[in-house]
């Protein structure tokens, strides 16, 4: 078990979908950021700014905080932006966690998922085909594990995020 398991990736990668499927197969606190920025947040993202995101941001951690100090384990934090998943890693340094950061190896395949059916609202493919790259491309993080999600079974992928834990 880990304290802290942090689900990183493109819009469109499967970060809640993985997440869900965790949360019923492990019984764990599951924690979409994306959820927390609901209360003030627009479906459009029309109102997106940094006093926005550093509120909800201090919210998610004061929660992490709590469910670790409660002695909850396996937490899963998902819907974080890049500069916050490394930020993160610092805050965490002290805790056992891994990021298992979501990457999808076909454009296509990712822009078909970001302009399909999706809970969150956001649309920008072509902000998602580069983050996605990105991920793929630069150095891992502390602790971080690149997980292929191009073949969209997310029985598959949770199976390998377990094994990580």
């Amino acid at each position: 078990m880990r304290d802290l398991i942090i689900v990183s990736g493109a819009a469109g990668s499967g970060k809640t979908t993985i997440c869900k499927l965790l949360n019923r197969k492990l019984n764990t606190p599951y924690i979409d950021f994306g959820w927390l920025r609901q209360f003030h947040l627009k479906l459009d993202w029309s109102n997106q700014g940094k006093e926005e995101e550093a509120l909800a941001f201090d919210n998610l951690i004061y929660i992490i905080r709590n469910y670790l100090n409660h002695g909850y384990k396996n937490v899963f934090v998902t819907d974080l932006s890049e500069e916050r998943v490394e930020e993160m890693t610092k805050i965490f340094s002290k805790n056992d966690f891994i990021v298992a950061s979501l990457i999808v190896n076909s454009d296509e395949e990712l822009k078909k998922r970001v302009l399909g059916e999706r809970d969150s609202g956001y649309r920008d493919f072509n902000n998602a085909i580069t983050w996605n790259k990105f991920i793929r491309e630069r150095t891992n993080l502390p602790n971080e594990h690149k997980i292929d999600n191009t073949h969209n079974d997310p029985e598959k992928t949770a199976q390998e995020i377990i094994k990580l834990l």
